[in-house]
């Protein structure tokens, strides 16, 4: 990717361009950088979860194991609850 002034980039895209250009057409974007730079947010957001995800699960590994923790009992539990 080449960077231009004023944060402009020339990206190739692809058969995916066919995809953004789909989209502007159907009036979700109002253009295809539009549409690119959504794309560009879900993934950073994506990213986000996925960090924070793997961040929960250290912390629950780290936690250690509850010994007294009877699944059958939850399991039922749950089941009651319905």
């Amino acid at each position: 990717m080449a960077a231009g002034r004023d944060g402009l980039a020339s990206v190739s895209l692809g058969s995916t361009k066919e995809v953004g250009l789909r989209l502007v057409a159907e009036g979700r974007f109002e253009n295809l950088s539009e549409a690119c730079r959504a794309g560009l947010r879900r993934l950073a957001e994506d990213a986000r979860v996925v960090d924070r995800l793997v961040a929960l699960g250290e912390e629950g590994m780290a936690s250690g194991v509850d010994e007294g923790f009877d699944i059958d009992a939850f399991v039922a539990e749950a089941r009651a609850g319905r």
